[in-house]
Parts: C-alpha cells; sequence; structure tokens
C-alpha cells in the first residue's frame, strides 16, 4: 500500500511540475529572426512604417516624415547560411534608408526542400519588408529555411550599415 500510494503521489506531483513548466514555457516570449525570401530586386510596395508609441511630428503639408533606419543606398548580399536542406542566401536592396526589395536564392532539389522554400520564403520576404529588419516570425514548418533566412538576410543587414 505504501509504494501505491508512492507511485501515484510522485506520478501527480511529476505531472503537475510538468504541466506548470510547460504554461510557464509559453508565456515567455522569444525573439523571431526570420532569412529566407525569394523575388526579384524590383522595388517593392511600400510597406506601411510600424505604430510607434510617441505621436509622430509632422512634416509640412501634414505628411510623417520619412522613417529611416540607418542603412547606405545600393544592393547588398548576405552571407549565404547552410542548413540541412541546402543553403540559403538573401539580397536586398537599399532606398532612402529603408530595404525596398528583396530576394532569396535556395535550394530547390529534392522535391520536398523546394516544396517547403517555395511556400515558407514570399511569408518570409513580406514579413523582413513589412518589419525592414531581421527580426521575422518562423514560417510553420520551414523552421531550417526561416532560421538560414534570418541569418542571411542579418548579414545582409550588416552590409548595409557600413
Amino acid at each position: 500500500m505504501r509504494r501505491t500510494s508512492a507511485a501515484v503521489i510522485g506520478t501527480v506531483t511529476s505531472a503537475a511540475l510538468i504541466f506548470a513548466a510547460k504554461l510557464g514555457a509559453d508565456a515567455v516570449e522569444t525573439p523571431d529572426t526570420g532569412q529566407t525570401a525569394s523575388g526579384d530586386l524590383a522595388p517593392a510596395a511600400e510597406a506601411p512604417a510600424p505604430a510607434s508609441k510617441a505621436p509622430a511630428s509632422r512634416a509640412p503639408g501634414g505628411k510623417a516624415p520619412a522613417r529611416r533606419i540607418g542603412l547606405k543606398d545600393g544592393v547588398f548580399k548576405g552571407a549565404a547560411s547552410v542548413n540541412q536542406y541546402g543553403p540559403i542566401q538573401v539580397t536586398i536592396r537599399v532606398a532612402g534608408g529603408k530595404i525596398t526589395a528583396l530576394r532569396a536564392t535556395h535550394a530547390t532539389t529534392p522535391a520536398t526542400t523546394r516544396q517547403v522554400n517555395t511556400r515558407a520564403i514570399p511569408v518570409l520576404r513580406q514579413e523582413a519588408l513589412s518589419a525592414q529588419s531581421a527580426q521575422v516570425d518562423t514560417v510553420s514548418g520551414a523552421t531550417f529555411t526561416s532560421g538560414s533566412f534570418r541569418t542571411s538576410l542579418q548579414s545582409a543587414l550588416a552590409a548595409a550599415r557600413r
């Protein structure tokens, strides 16, 4: 009887600890850095600037001044980031201190890799253009592609800051 009671109490306690740890882990927000995008370097549509907590000062004419993120104008290629499914390399075009276009070269073989990359890269590309940074969410089912995309994009952004 003692063994049974001890086993039940131990099991319940372990389950409660695991449950509490799981809830605690989900409450912590972790930053993601995204890295994958495709498309040519044709100018992208203007992405809306993220909302600021401070009121934006208005220029004459009622328009807010363009937000600059400290990037030099030009085309910058990030270092290729290799994952187990192949390399991803991001190239960005900067105009007016903003990322205006982004292209990612990626592996297209085997077929599964091509399928994942062709689905994930456009999503990552749009998020990066909207965020104007490498802080983009990981695409579900494309964790390695997303990580490589973020790494290469961060490398391209570093080159644009020099």
